[in-house]
C-alpha cells in the first residue's frame, strides 16, 4: 500500500484489544528503505513489554501519560528520534 506519495507510516506496537504485538523492525526497515517516516503509537506497550525507541529505529513515538504511572489521565508525549 506504499505508494511514490507516502511520507508517513504508522503502525500500532502493541494492541491492548487483541494482544497483538507487531513487528516494528521488518515495518521500519522498509519504511526506510523508501525514505518515508514512521510512527509507532505505543500507548498499550509502554509499561507493559520493553520499549526502546532506538533499537526499534522508529522516527517519532506516541505514548500515554497513564502507561507509564503519571498521575493524570488523557496526557500524552510525542518523542521524535531527530533522524530526520
Amino acid at each position: 500500500m506504499i505508494t511514490k506519495e507516502t511520507v508517513l507510516i504508522s503502525v500500532t506496537h502493541a494492541s491492548s484489544e487483541v494482544g497483538t504485538i507487531e513487528p516494528l523492525k521488518e515495518i521500519v526497515k522498509v519504511a526506510k528503505e523508501k525514505n518515508i517516516l514512521i510512527h509507532t503509537d505505543a500507548v498499550a506497550a509502554t509499561g507493559n513489554i520493553p520499549v526502546d525507541v532506538k533499537d526499534l529505529g522508529v522516527d517519532l513515538l506516541s505514548i500515554g501519560c497513564s502507561s507509564v504511572l503519571w498521575p493524570e489521565r488523557g496526557r500524552g508525549a510525542l518523542y521524535q528520534t531527530g533522524t530526520k
